[in-house]
């Protein structure tokens, strides 16, 4: 599993006490906002590569509809946190950066079918952890009724770039 994908479960991992969070921290609203605008930034990031750098057609499109998805979702969740008057809080030294950094690296190393393929395990592994993640962590973390129903709102657009993910690496050939 790629470390950017363990990173995000390990935040989740680490908000439920399991031996990483500082003293203070917890599975909070704040947090919770702020896990949803990380795992948001980290699928834009590498959407955007795929669109520079994507081979085939299927990843372009893929990649296109996740950068373009995520930007909105991101975008509800810190329109809602402003009017909750909620600052999101990530969990201290996450490592999220440094897992980011690699993972851009890694893909903008690839090329052609290599990168397509690459992309595509990525996406699948990274969209399956945040949806389990959404599912059995932090919906039912959440306090305020408003965040939930967002959360709950968008969840099925995760489920359905992870199904159109799977998809274009069927029709190309990726197994996964």
């Amino acid at each position: 599993m790629n470390k950017l994908i363990v990173t995000v479960l390990g935040w989740v991992l680490l908000a439920l006490g399991s031996g990483g969070l500082h003293a203070g921290e917890s599975l909070n609203d704040a947090t919770i906002l702020a896990i949803f605008d990380e795992a948001n930034t980290v699928d834009i990031w590498v959407g955007r590569i795929g669109l520079q750098q994507g081979h085939s057609e299927e990843v372009r499109a893929l990649a296109k509809m996740v950068v373009t998805d995520h930007e909105a979702v991101q975008q509800m969740g810190r329109d809602l946190a402003k009017s909750l008057g909620v600052v999101p809080t990530p969990p201290a030294n996450d490592g999220s950066a440094e897992d980011l950094a690699e993972t851009v690296a890694m893909l903008q190393d690839k090329t052609g079918a290599a990168f397509d393929e690459a992309y595509l395990r990525r996406e699948i592994a990274f969209h399956q952890g945040v949806i389990d993640a959404i599912r059995q962590v932090l919906l039912p973390s959440i306090q305020n009724a408003e965040l939930k129903e967002l959360v709950e709102k968008v969840l099925p657009g995760f489920e359905h770039h992870l199904a159109a993910t799977k998809s274009a690496a069927d029709t190309l050939g990726v197994r996964y």
